[in-house]
Protein backbone atom coordinates (compact mmCIF):
# COMPACT_ATOMS: atom_id res chain seq x y z
CA UNK A 1 0.00 0.00 0.00
CA UNK A 2 1.43 3.33 -1.07
CA UNK A 3 -0.09 6.19 0.91
CA UNK A 4 1.31 9.59 0.02
CA UNK A 5 1.06 12.51 2.48
CA UNK A 6 2.99 15.07 4.44
CA UNK A 7 5.39 14.11 7.14
CA UNK A 8 5.21 15.58 10.61
CA UNK A 9 8.41 17.57 10.01
CA UNK A 10 6.95 19.16 6.86
CA UNK A 11 3.77 20.14 8.72
CA UNK A 12 5.79 21.68 11.56
CA UNK A 13 7.96 23.68 9.13
CA UNK A 14 4.85 25.05 7.38
CA UNK A 15 3.26 25.96 10.72
CA UNK A 16 6.40 27.82 11.88
CA UNK A 17 6.63 29.76 8.62
CA UNK A 18 2.92 30.61 8.74
CA UNK A 19 3.24 31.74 12.38
CA UNK A 20 6.12 34.08 11.50
CA UNK A 21 4.12 35.61 8.61
CA UNK A 22 0.97 36.05 10.74
CA UNK A 23 3.00 37.57 13.62
CA UNK A 24 4.57 40.07 11.21
CA UNK A 25 1.19 41.02 9.75
CA UNK A 26 -0.28 41.41 13.24
CA UNK A 27 2.59 43.70 14.29
CA UNK A 28 2.10 45.85 11.20
CA UNK A 29 -1.65 46.06 11.81
CA UNK A 30 -1.29 46.97 15.51
CA UNK A 31 1.39 49.59 14.78
CA UNK A 32 -0.81 51.12 12.08
CA UNK A 33 -3.83 51.19 14.38
CA UNK A 34 -1.83 52.89 17.16
CA UNK A 35 -0.43 55.46 14.74
CA UNK A 36 -3.92 56.21 13.45
CA UNK A 37 -5.26 56.66 16.99
CA UNK A 38 -2.39 59.01 17.94
CA UNK A 39 -2.88 61.02 14.76
CA UNK A 40 -6.61 61.27 15.42
CA UNK A 41 -6.00 62.47 19.02
CA UNK A 42 -3.51 65.08 17.79
CA UNK A 43 -5.93 66.26 15.10
CA UNK A 44 -8.81 66.54 17.60
CA UNK A 45 -6.65 68.53 20.06
CA UNK A 46 -5.54 70.91 17.29
CA UNK A 47 -9.13 71.31 16.08
CA UNK A 48 -10.27 72.11 19.64
CA UNK A 49 -7.50 74.72 19.97
CA UNK A 50 -8.53 76.42 16.71
CA UNK A 51 -12.18 76.37 17.80
CA UNK A 52 -11.20 77.83 21.18
CA UNK A 53 -9.35 80.72 19.52
CA UNK A 54 -12.41 81.41 17.34
CA UNK A 55 -14.78 81.41 20.34
CA UNK A 56 -12.36 83.53 22.37
CA UNK A 57 -12.11 85.98 19.50
CA UNK A 58 -15.92 86.39 19.42
CA UNK A 59 -16.13 86.96 23.18
CA UNK A 60 -13.15 89.33 23.32
CA UNK A 61 -14.36 91.37 20.34
CA UNK A 62 -17.63 91.82 22.21
CA UNK A 63 -15.98 92.76 25.53
CA UNK A 64 -15.87 96.30 26.87
CA UNK A 65 -13.10 95.26 29.28
CA UNK A 66 -10.90 92.22 29.87
CA UNK A 67 -8.76 91.28 32.83
CA UNK A 68 -6.31 88.39 33.12
CA UNK A 69 -6.66 87.17 36.70
CA UNK A 70 -6.86 84.14 38.94
CA UNK A 71 -10.42 82.90 39.53
CA UNK A 72 -10.76 80.23 42.24
CA UNK A 73 -7.06 79.31 41.85
CA UNK A 74 -7.41 78.95 38.06
CA UNK A 75 -5.54 81.23 35.63
CA UNK A 76 -8.24 82.96 33.60
CA UNK A 77 -9.45 85.98 31.73
CA UNK A 78 -12.67 87.68 32.75
CA UNK A 79 -14.59 89.62 30.10
CA UNK A 80 -17.23 92.32 30.59
CA UNK A 81 -19.74 91.47 27.85
CA UNK A 82 -22.97 93.00 29.16
CA UNK A 83 -23.28 95.14 26.03
CA UNK A 84 -23.59 91.98 23.86
CA UNK A 85 -25.26 89.52 26.18
CA UNK A 86 -27.75 91.32 28.43
CA UNK A 87 -28.42 88.23 30.57
CA UNK A 88 -24.68 87.59 31.05
CA UNK A 89 -22.63 90.58 32.24
CA UNK A 90 -19.36 88.59 32.42
CA UNK A 91 -17.81 85.57 30.78
CA UNK A 92 -14.78 83.81 32.24
CA UNK A 93 -12.31 81.59 30.42
CA UNK A 94 -10.34 79.36 32.81
CA UNK A 95 -7.38 77.02 32.50
CA UNK A 96 -7.86 74.01 34.78
CA UNK A 97 -5.07 71.53 35.55
CA UNK A 98 -6.01 67.90 34.90
CA UNK A 99 -2.66 66.10 35.36
CA UNK A 100 0.42 67.21 37.27
CA UNK A 101 3.01 65.06 35.51
CA UNK A 102 3.28 65.53 32.64
CA UNK A 103 1.31 68.79 32.98
CA UNK A 104 -2.01 68.78 31.16
CA UNK A 105 -4.64 71.50 31.24
CA UNK A 106 -8.15 72.04 29.93
CA UNK A 107 -9.72 75.32 28.80
CA UNK A 108 -13.25 76.09 29.99
CA UNK A 109 -15.72 78.87 29.18
CA UNK A 110 -18.27 79.81 31.81
CA UNK A 111 -20.98 82.39 32.37
CA UNK A 112 -21.32 81.46 36.03
CA UNK A 113 -21.09 83.98 38.85
CA UNK A 114 -20.45 81.53 41.70
CA UNK A 115 -18.06 78.58 41.87
CA UNK A 116 -16.55 79.87 38.62
CA UNK A 117 -14.85 77.08 36.64
CA UNK A 118 -15.17 74.58 39.46
CA UNK A 119 -16.77 71.19 38.86
CA UNK A 120 -19.98 72.46 40.53
CA UNK A 121 -20.27 75.30 37.96
CA UNK A 122 -23.25 74.22 35.83
CA UNK A 123 -22.45 76.72 33.06
CA UNK A 124 -18.85 75.48 32.65
CA UNK A 125 -18.15 74.21 29.12
CA UNK A 126 -14.99 72.35 28.04
CA UNK A 127 -13.59 74.04 24.94
CA UNK A 128 -10.05 72.66 24.57
CA UNK A 129 -7.98 69.84 26.04
CA UNK A 130 -4.32 68.75 26.06
CA UNK A 131 -2.94 72.24 26.78
CA UNK A 132 0.64 72.06 28.03
CA UNK A 133 0.77 75.41 29.84
CA UNK A 134 -1.48 77.42 32.12
CA UNK A 135 -0.01 80.71 30.84
CA UNK A 136 -2.70 81.33 28.25
CA UNK A 137 -3.97 84.90 28.80
CA UNK A 138 -2.23 88.27 29.11
CA UNK A 139 -3.64 91.77 29.40
CA UNK A 140 -1.12 94.59 29.35
CA UNK A 141 -1.02 98.36 29.69
CA UNK A 142 -2.92 100.02 26.85
CA UNK A 143 -0.79 102.27 24.65
CA UNK A 144 -2.10 105.79 24.07
CA UNK A 145 -4.91 105.97 21.46
CA UNK A 146 -5.40 102.21 21.49
CA UNK A 147 -8.16 99.80 22.37
CA UNK A 148 -7.53 97.01 24.87
CA UNK A 149 -5.98 93.77 23.58
CA UNK A 150 -5.85 90.33 25.11
CA UNK A 151 -2.91 88.08 24.33
CA UNK A 152 -3.88 84.42 23.87
CA UNK A 153 -1.37 81.59 23.56
CA UNK A 154 -2.53 77.98 23.32
CA UNK A 155 0.14 75.27 23.27
CA UNK A 156 -1.21 71.78 22.61
CA UNK A 157 0.47 68.37 22.67
CA UNK A 158 -1.04 64.90 22.99
CA UNK A 159 2.36 63.27 23.44
CA UNK A 160 2.19 61.49 26.81
CA UNK A 161 5.96 61.22 27.26
CA UNK A 162 7.12 64.74 26.40
CA UNK A 163 5.15 67.97 26.29
CA UNK A 164 7.81 69.54 24.06
CA UNK A 165 7.40 66.98 21.26
CA UNK A 166 4.69 67.24 18.62
CA UNK A 167 3.67 70.69 19.86
CA UNK A 168 1.01 72.76 18.12
CA UNK A 169 0.99 76.44 19.13
CA UNK A 170 -1.61 79.10 18.42
CA UNK A 171 -1.02 82.70 19.49
CA UNK A 172 -3.04 85.82 18.83
CA UNK A 173 -3.48 89.33 20.13
CA UNK A 174 -7.23 89.99 20.07
CA UNK A 175 -8.73 93.49 20.31
CA UNK A 176 -11.65 94.16 22.64
CA UNK A 177 -13.56 96.22 20.10
CA UNK A 178 -16.13 97.53 22.57
CA UNK A 179 -13.45 98.79 24.99
CA UNK A 180 -12.74 102.45 25.62
CA UNK A 181 -9.82 103.95 23.74
CA UNK A 182 -6.94 105.06 25.97
CA UNK A 183 -6.27 108.81 25.63
CA UNK A 184 -3.78 109.19 28.48
CA UNK A 185 -0.22 110.05 27.56
CA UNK A 186 2.02 107.12 28.53
CA UNK A 187 -0.83 104.61 28.35
CA UNK A 188 -3.60 103.28 30.59
CA UNK A 189 -3.69 100.39 33.03
CA UNK A 190 -5.72 97.37 31.97
CA UNK A 191 -9.25 97.87 33.32
CA UNK A 192 -10.57 95.63 36.04
CA UNK A 193 -13.62 93.44 35.54
CA UNK A 194 -15.79 92.81 38.62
Amino acid sequence: MNEKGYTLVELLVVMVILSIVVAGLTTVFVTGSNAEAQLNNRFQAQLQARTAIDKLRLDIHCASAAQAQTVNTYPSVKLAVGNCYSATPTISWCVVQVLASPPRYQLYRTTGTTNICQSSDASRLLVADYLTSSSVFTTATLPQYSLQTVGVSLTVSTNQKSKTAEVYKLSDSIVARASTRCVTSGGCAAPSVP
